[in-house]
């Protein structure tokens, strides 16, 4: 005690001095340095210290009483973050941080316009006694006050601000219009209150009926790894589509409130309409409420809105858009998954195929593997294959869906499943980190039964649904060595090609290459028909350059429609130079494609008679299976034509003459208007190519020809030129006139039509309606819209 006395004064120094250095320390963290000052001069707030910012308030003047929202930090989060809370009305809610942190950089960067000088700073004439927009901020020891109120003179739109501590200055309407926000604009839009990652389950219940979802064992990302629990036509238990339920959780992931609604108008507008779906998250951590979301009924003042009421955990309603109701009042048939393996191509690392028994000895077996980006066969020999057959193989399999899945309960033996005829084993890999819990791999097994009446069932062992598929597509599911060649058919350049056939039932087309690289047509013969250069080109490329979508079977047996193909197309080849100086033997001077049953957007196709069967690319069919007619019959230069008579099916014919300035329309009443449609005459003239010639010989019923709906004559000031790329063949108008008819409208390949004909010329042809518009529109016909389908 005695030590203590005598150190007394000394123990009372030191303490005041630390009080003083920490009163020191918290005035110099509340003071501005020369520097600071200096850099922000000309902003509104002398500091900005984002760091130190805890708290910010914003207060709106409203008819009523004021809105405000109290802004303040939380804790740091798991992701080293300290997200905003918001409270309205004495309601805490998670915070809207791109709306806050744009909020925060405008006041920092808020510059003013000019001064206002202290002695005509008058609060009440300026605005300020009663401000439109208060901004109060907590920046360490700083508090800093931000008031905006009535328009300044100038300049246009500018507001009067005042800073506490620092006077009144004028800001731009910009940055008046960028600090106005509303307060409930500072709460998060986002109304689900979990994310897919953690959810066990979910549930469904309104339009589209009950649907009960549940996590599966298997796991997966985004969409994949959920069953039914309940709900699904075939049983408890089922795989659930990935990409149906990828679009429920992608709509629930975008769901935001467009407007917050008071509970009562919430609850009157819910009861107009009722709510159309109830929707129930059920979260994986036990110790979290359930989510209950509703759905339904009109939203006040927003017609394309729908009113979003959340129960549970927190509640909440709102205005959200009306297209997330689509993918939550989906029948429960739309969420089985028909597909037979449910990973994705680039997570599959591996594919075994066991065809029969191994207890007997008489099983052969496929085992192919990724390594990198590469593929390698394991089995029944070891060697790499091409990553373009591998994928090709790999992407064979995942494609096969099944046209139904029949109930759990059904007789495995009855449907040629006990035992099954092969086995199937596909393991992939997640490409992100599973959730906790779920296997690092996936194994799916597929037992495939025998061909039953043209169909084969496939039990899933992952969940136990059993499938039904169609016996040609099954053939994906048993590949084979064949299904590891090389994807290329054929590969020589198309100037080899001296001739093309094409059959199809009731129709040969032939053509034969000229000396100077153009095409003739041989066959069929007709007025005024020739070969069109680019499609017979564009088809030999095709077929030089042919690659299977992916090889099936060494034999087509009875099945893929091999047996009376759809098209059969043949190339005549010139040789090619050998480096012996050999000329080439008889199989490299032809090529021959048969052309089968359809195989999803390809066909069934051999290369040759008794070859194996792979999938050709739709690009081939497309342009074998059309006529390869000229397409330029209809059009002539506009400096050829003397005069064009338009007789529609009902009306006057209108004349058009020409002349050095253009067409002119003959007694025409308006001029300019009659100018106009001259002038869209000469260019249709000009412009007038067919989309492709649709039939031979003369026009059917439903080709409108007889009569047409618009006559086209066209008389020639001189013999025009055969049209361009043309060949040999390609006809010459007759005499100085011929004439073009037009007929119904319809659809082909995808392009609104019209079907015509032109005099001399035996075949019927399609011509885009907006290329011979401006010709009826001249004539006062109107075009008919098309019908659905196409020709």
């Amino acid at each position: 005690m005695r030590s203590l006395r005598r150190h007394a004064t000394t123990l009372i120094l030191v303490a005041l001095a630390a009080a003083a250095a920490v009163a020191l320390l918290v005035l110099d963290r509340g003071s501005v340095s020369t520097d600071e000052a200096e850099r922000r001069r000309k902003n509104l707030f002398e500091a900005w210290r984002p760091d130190e910012i805890t708290e910010l308030t914003v207060t709106m003047a409203s008819p009523g009483a004021p809105q405000t929202a109290r802004l303040t930090r939380g804790e740091v989060d798991d992701a080293g973050q300290r997200p905003w809370n918001v409270e309205i009305d004495g309601q805490r809610y998670p915070a809207d941080e791109p709306t806050v942190d744009q909020l925060l950089g405008t006041l920092e960067f808020a510059t003013a316009e000019r001064r206002v000088s202290a002695e005509a700073a008058d609060a009440a004439a300026l605005g300020l006694a009663s401000p439109r927009l208060t901004i109060a901020l907590a920046m360490g020891p700083r508090r800093e006050r931000l008031l905006l109120g009535g328009s300044a003179p100038t300049p246009p739109g500018a507001v009067y601000a005042e800073v506490a501590g620092r006077g009144v200055f004028v800001i731009t309407k910009q940055l008046a219009a960028a600090l106005d926000i509303p307060p409930d604009r500072l709460r998060s839009r986002s109304f689900v209150p979990y994310l897919a990652t953690e959810l066990s389950g979910l549930t469904l219940d309104g339009d589209g009926g009950p649907r009960r979802f549940s996590r599966a064992p298997w796991g997966g990302g985004r969409g994949a790894g959920f069953r039914f629990a309940e709900g699904a036509p075939e049983g408890s238990g089922v795989r659930v589509s990935a990409e149906a339920m990828d679009r429920v959780l992608s709509t629930l992931g975008r769901l935001q409130a467009d407007g917050f609604l008071p509970d009562e108008v919430a609850q009157q507008a819910a009861a107009s309409g009722g709510p159309r779906v109830t929707l129930t998250l059920l979260p994986s951590d036990p110790s979290a409420k359930p989510g209950v979301i509703e759905l339904g009924g009109a939203c006040p003042d927003r017609p394309d809105h729908v009113v979003a009421v959340r129960r549970e955990p927190t509640r909440a309603a709102a205005c959200v858009h009306e297209s997330a109701l689509d993918p939550l009042t989906e029948d429960a048939s739309r969420f089985v998954d028909l597909a037979l393996v449910g990973a994705p191509l680039d997570e599959v690392a591996e594919v075994k195929l066991a065809v029969g028994d191994r207890r007997e000895g008489g099983a052969r077996s496929l085992e192919l593997a990724r390594a990198g980006s590469e593929w390698h066969l394991r089995a029944p020999e070891d060697r790499p294959v091409p990553t373009e057959t591998g994928r090709a193989l790999v992407q064979a399999i995942l494609d096969v869906r099944a046209t139904r899945l029949l109930p759990t309960a059904s007789d495995p033996r009855a449907l040629g499943l006990d035992p099954p005829r092969a086995t199937l084993r596909v393991l992939s890999t997640p490409a992100e980190s599973p959730r906790e819990g779920e296997p690092q791999e996936r194994i799916e097994t597929l037992e495939i039964g025998a061909e039953q009446a043209g169909v084969v069932h496939v039990r899933r062992l992952e969940d136990g649904a059993i499938a039904e598929i169609p016996a040609a597509a099954a053939g994906a599911l048993l590949p084979s060595e064949v299904s590891l060649r090389s994807m290329q058919v054929f590969d020589f350049p198309p100037d080899r090609i001296s001739a093309l056939r094409v059959e199809r039932p009731g129709l040969v087309q032939r053509l034969r290459r000229t000396g100077d690289g153009a095409w003739q047509l041989v066959e069929p013969s007709g007025a005024g028909l020739a070969a069109d250069d680019a499609l017979a080109e564009e088809l030999a490329e095709l077929l030089g350059g042919l690659k299977a979508e992916r090889w099936l079977a060494p034999d087509p047996g009875q099945g893929y429609g091999l047996a009376a193909p759809r098209l059969v197309v043949e190339a005549e080849l010139s040789s090619a130079p050998d480096p012996g100086g050999a000329a080439g033997d008889a199989a490299a001077r032809a090529a021959r494609v048969e052309i089968g049953a359809r195989a999803g957007a390809g066909s069934f196709a051999r290369a040759g008679a008794g070859a194996a069967v792979f999938v050709a690319p739709p690009a081939l069919e497309a342009a074998a299976g059309r006529l390869l007619l000229r397409r330029d019959v209809f059009a002539v230069a506009p400096e050829d034509v003397a005069r064009v008579t338009l007789t529609p099916a009902s009306g006057k014919p209108v004349v058009l003459e020409a002349s050095p300035g253009g067409f002119t329309v003959a007694g025409a009443a308006d001029q300019a208007r009659a100018t106009a449609a001259a002038a869209g005459v000469r260019d249709a003239l000009a412009d007038l190519r067919a989309e492709g010639a649709v039939a031979l010989g003369k026009p059917e019923q439903h080709h409108g020809l007889t009569p047409p709906r618009l006559r086209i004559a066209v008389d020639l000031a001189r013999p025009a030129s055969a049209p361009a790329g043309g060949g040999a063949g390609a006809p010459r108008p007759p005499g100085g006139s011929f004439t073009i008819a037009i007929g119904a409208g319809d659809a082909f390949r995808g392009t609104n039509v019209v079907y015509a004909r032109r005099d001399g010329v035996s075949a019927v042809y399609a011509i885009a309606q907006s290329r011979v518009r401006p010709l009826l529109e001249a004539a006062g016909v109107a075009a008919a819209a098309a019908p659905a389908g196409a020709r």
